[in-house]
């Protein structure tokens, strides 16, 4: 007996297994920032599922400012209301405990 699939045994770069066709459009709409070169399926696969879980509310809304809504620090201070000083500390800070949680030996 000889069994078929339609779908392949290892993901395509199309997707995991089905393309991600409106997920592009739907986070530049919400203002991300896409980037082709990253294979977000992939990195939900190895990332720590609890790697946020330590971060204090700004902390986790610095993070998401600058990095995912792509802020610069001076639009980062501002958001939080804060000095230039101040959101560098928070962003810092959320960086350092999202990278303690990352950490291999963690």
């Amino acid at each position: 007996m000889h069994m078929r699939s339609t779908h392949p045994l290892f993901p395509t770069d199309e997707g995991w297994p089905y393309p991600d066709v409106d997920a592009d459009a739907d986070l530049l709409r919400r203002g991300y920032t896409v980037d082709q070169d990253v294979d977000l399926d992939a990195l939900q696969l190895v990332a720590n599922t609890h790697a946020f879980d330590g971060l204090t509310p700004i902390e986790r809304d610095a993070l998401d400012r600058r990095f995912w809504k792509c802020e610069s620090m001076k639009d980062l201070a501002r958001s939080l209301d804060c000095t230039h000083a101040e959101a560098a500390a928070v962003l810092g800070a959320a960086v350092d405990k999202v990278r303690t949680r990352l950490a291999p030996d963690s």
